[in-house]
């Protein structure tokens, strides 16, 4: 699952232009976080912010299992990786779910060829 993952939000990200205005890029842009393990890992010393929402959004990834089927398999791919699932109650979640979404249409093995 986390290789298709990889492979599928490089070609999401391929349909926008770096610095992208639109909401789905905006929105999306942390999720490269998950396209390189060594982005993820840089990012814990170089942008704590950005390292903290990704392991948000792995913490959100075990608690949506039930609405996102795919998100099990994930989980535990992104555990094995070395991925953190933290709670942060200090990040808003405003646009949580869009990213889980976008993120389980990235698990989709039609979505993006």
């Amino acid at each position: 699952m986390y290789n298709m993952l990889q492979r599928n939000l490089k070609e999401y990200f391929s349909l926008y232009n770096e610095g992208d205005e639109r909401y789905r890029y905006q929105i999306a842009e942390i999720l490269k976080g998950f396209m390189s393990k060594e982005l993820y890992d840089k990012w814990k010393d170089d942008a704590p912010e950005n390292y903290a929402e990704v392991n948000h959004l792995v913490y959100y990834i075990k608690q949506y299992i039930p609405q996102f089927p795919r998100f099990e398999t994930l989980s535990w791919d992104l555990w094995g990786m070395g991925y953190e699932a933290v709670s942060n109650n200090k990040l808003a979640d405003e646009h949580l779910l869009e990213r889980l979404k976008i993120i389980n249409l990235c698990l989709g093995t039609a979505y993006i060829q």
